[in-house]
């Protein structure tokens, strides 16, 4: 690994995929710690929190630690994916492509789970939101039945949804490795696209240092987060007991998955809805398809990728703040708005980059043509 041959113009957006496993460790260590006062009870649960946030020794530092590094965890993940988009990395590398979405899909659903095991009012009515979307594929209901140990969400539901939440994790690390093997079979991609295999250098010490500043930058930030504003993406309806008998005003999930409820909630139609919400999630799949045929992997060489990228990028967090708010009004059209936007530009964005890369050697072939004549 410290041979690793890397081009030798990467920038900081390479680092990444290092930090994401620095905060998957900690998120592991973390968590197995705070299993160890936890209690996947109905009764017990809020009880267990508390105990671990008043009571248990840095308690609080710990499920501090671990709810700051899962907000830390996913907007890594989007830095990633947005990163591998524009410079094209999955022209490159289509399997180490299709091998990360798998991660961030599986992320998401530790995630979620994660959110559910406090047991607050959202923790409660967003486990009965996303798990009444397995009723729209046949034989969702009984599917739903079993994994709620029941017909209603039940302490053994909360029982299962810790035990995955706990497995998931360790399934995720060795993915993560496998992940890494398939990028050192074709090597890195690199800003500017090009076949940098004559020109590398080795992984330590040109880019072991820069991981290692990274690393001090990304604790850092962690650390600051958890002792200046630990509670800084939680809700304050988690904190609030359950009450199966009132739903609230507003159902929302953690900041990082806004952006994909948002378009579940644009559609009425509850298994377009659902459709449209997985599709917009693993959309980037299609990008190594489409872009089978491109001679350029970067977008800095076409502004009108670049441009649509940013139209992407901005969408996305127009999304985000979509979906944390009540579903009433003009928030319903601008959702509707946006998730057309968004299934737009991601079908769009390399469409875009094959015009613009058939306009450039048009007149190029032309001229050979006329040449040849």
């Amino acid at each position: 690994m410290l041979k690793y041959p890397c081009p030798p113009n990467l920038s900081i957006w390479w680092n990444m995929g290092s930090m994401l496993f620095l905060v998957l460790g900690a998120q592991i260590l973390t968590g197995i710690m705070l299993t160890m006062n936890y209690s996947a009870d109905e009764q017990l649960a809020v009880v267990s929190v508390d105990y671990i946030m008043r009571d248990a020794n840095y308690g609080w530092i710990i499920r501090s630690l671990h709810m700051g590094g899962a907000s830390m965890f996913f907007a890594l993940i989007y830095t990633h994916v947005a990163r591998g988009v524009y410079y094209g990395a999955y022209l490159k590398n289509p399997h180490v492509w299709y091998s990360g979405l798998t991660l961030y899909v599986l992320s998401m659903g530790v995630g979620f789970l994660g959110y559910v095991l406090p047991w607050g009012v959202m923790s409660y009515w967003g486990l009965t939101v996303i798990t009444n979307m397995m009723t729209v594929i046949p034989g969702g209901a009984r599917a739903l039945d079993w994994f709620q140990g029941g017909f209603v969400i039940s302490t053994v539901t909360l029982k299962r949804v810790f035990v995955l939440h706990f497995l998931l994790p360790f399934v995720i690390l060795g993915l993560s490795l496998a992940h890494v093997l398939l990028l050192h079979t074709n090597g890195s991609s690199n800003p500017l696209g090009l076949d940098e295999t004559n020109f590398s250098v080795p992984f330590h010490p040109y880019y072991s240092i820069k991981d290692l500043a990274g690393f001090a930058l990304l604790l850092a930030g962690l650390v600051g987060m958890t002792f200046t504003f630990a509670s800084l993406t939680a809700d304050p309806l988690q904190w609030q007991p359950i009450n199966k008998m009132k739903t609230p005003a507003v159902i929302k999930p953690e900041w990082y998955f806004l952006y994909a409820y948002a378009i579940l909630r644009s559609i009425p139609h509850k298994a377009a809805g659902v459709f449209t919400m997985f599709a917009a999630i693993v959309g980037v799949a299609i990008f190594p398809m489409i872009s089978a045929e491109e001679s350029f992997q970067s977008m800095k060489v076409c502004p009108p990728a670049r441009l649509m990228f940013m139209i992407w990028a901005a969408n996305f967090m127009f999304l985000t703040v979509i979906g944390a708010q009540e579903p009433t009004g003009g928030w319903v059209l601008a959702g509707q708005f946006g998730t057309i936007l968004h299934m737009g530009t991601l079908a769009a964005l390399p469409l875009v980059k094959l015009m613009w890369e058939s306009e450039l050697y048009m007149p190029i072939e032309q001229e050979e043509k006329m040449g040849v004549l």
